[in-house]
């Protein structure tokens, strides 16, 4: 008579907590209307940011040791209406710049009131009431600005070079060609006069012979 309702609750307790591959480890998540999920994760000592499933509507990452919030951290929170970031020592630097354009939007429902922590002129400060002037490690518009006009001086220089070498080795292509083109016609000019030459030891050899052959003949007679 007990195993019905008993399997009854063990449906809604299945129903009400997820424990899926997509709940981070150190959070609890807990199915709301609508299938989306309440995710807790206070009190855990968290450094690091952890990685959410997109079901998630409220979020409470109160007390931990989170200094700043990724950049994309939310963007796949569709259904996110409840966050929960108070007491994490927050370091409100150009990273920081994420969450205040996020918070800036006025899609949430409750937002506790989060606050930075570092540096310290800004200790205490809401993040939300932040302006660009007071981060003042974060010169955004100067440093992009440098950067492009760094950018565009390497390739020009880039381009120099390279047309230069270019040049060169179009000049050194045409030199190549030219002492290739004497070499061979010196080496045929040299072939030339050595067959000729040997051609004129031939034809002298035999001509000596001859004469020396006319002189002993002479010889011979003169002493008869």
């Amino acid at each position: 008579m007990l195993i019905g309702p008993n399997l009854i609750l063990l449906g809604i307790w299945f129903l009400t907590v997820a424990d899926g591959s997509d709940c981070p480890v150190q959070c609890k998540c807990i199915n709301l209307t609508g299938n989306t999920l309440r995710v807790n994760c206070n009190s855990q000592n968290l450094m690091k940011f952890p990685s959410l499933p997109k079901e998630t509507e409220e979020l409470y990452l109160q007390e931990n040791l989170l200094t700043v919030v990724p950049a994309g951290a939310f963007d796949n929170l569709i259904n996110l209406k409840k966050l929960n970031l108070s007491s994490n020592p927050l370091h409100c630097d150009c990273k920081i710049w994420y969450l205040i354009m996020w918070l800036s939007d006025g899609n949430m429902v409750e937002v506790s009131e989060i606050k930075c922590v570092h540096p310290s002129p800004l200790y205490g400060k809401p993040v939300s009431q932040l302006t660009e002037n007071e981060i003042t490690s974060c010169s955004r518009h100067t440093r992009l600005c440098s950067d492009f006009l760094f950018n565009d001086a390497f390739l020009y220089a880039l381009l120099s070079l390279l047309f230069f070498l270019m040049i060169l080795c179009l000049k050194t292509l045409k030199m190549i060609k030219f002492k290739i083109k004497v070499t061979d016609n010196d080496i045929e000019l040299r072939t030339y006069k050595t067959s000729k030459d040997s051609f004129r030891k031939r034809r002298s050899v035999p001509n000596v012979k001859k004469r020396i052959n006319s002189l002993n003949i002479c010889d011979v007679d003169r002493i008869r």
